[in-house]
């Protein structure tokens, strides 16, 4: 049968959820489906800039980048389908331990009496250095919180408890995540949960006793 669509998913869900979704498609004759879920948020959405990880037959890819390409910064086939989904949760792991990292580090150095500017300016130039560290960690000095992602949507409390589910569905222990979704639900039980997904560095400073704003 030819071909008479393609469906594109670019949400973040379940790699299961994913098969299920390609299965179904599949069902339906002549219709293809990409699991092509997206890094970046609402300024990277805005100005073509988010980046893509994909999922599907490669063929239907090479044909989809005709819609994909201007809303992308940068298109990354990952394979057959699901691959996007699991790249999308493989990331999300690493951005939530960023961002725990980046309030556990700060607070230690407010509480260690250390500068934060002068800390961020360190962070900026090391091996260790992250867009994130420079961009969060810029508007947490700035006790800017305004939400690009409201933690309570978040990558976290909902994706946060997704990485945790593929990964122990693959036996991969992530014991980093487990601790930083705690965070996230003590951030949100706390009420800034309307916040951006950065506040939770405002629990890890709590727990410190110290105001991260300067």
């Amino acid at each position: 049968m030819p071909v008479t669509s393609i469906v594109i998913d670019l949400s973040t869900i379940s790699p299961a959820a994913s098969a299920a979704e390609a299965a179904a498609f599949s069902a339906r004759g002549g219709v293809r489906f990409l699991d092509a879920p997206v890094f970046g948020s609402k300024g990277e959405a805005a100005n073509g800039g988010l980046w893509i990880v994909v999922g599907g037959d490669e063929a239907t890819f090479e044909s989809s980048k005709v819609v994909l390409e201007p809303i992308s910064a940068t298109l990354h086939y990952m394979g057959p389908s699901g691959n996007g989904a699991k790249m999308k949760l493989v990331g999300n792991l690493a951005v939530a331990a960023q961002l725990e990292a980046l309030g556990e580090s700060l607070s230690l150095a407010k509480k260690a009496g250390l500068n934060l500017h002068d800390v961020l300016v360190v962070f900026a130039v090391t091996d260790f250095r992250s867009p994130i560290f420079d961009g969060v960690g810029s508007a947490v000095v700035a006790n800017d919180y305004s939400p690009s992602f409201a933690l309570k949507l978040m990558l976290m409390l909902k994706d946060g408890n997704l990485v945790k589910d593929f990964a122990k569905s693959l036996g991969v222990s992530v014991p980093g995540t487990i601790a930083t979704v705690g965070t996230i639900e003590r951030t949100v039980d706390a009420g800034y949960g309307e916040e951006n997904a950065s506040a939770l560095i405002k629990v890890l400073a709590s727990d410190a006793g110290v105001d991260l704003a300067q």
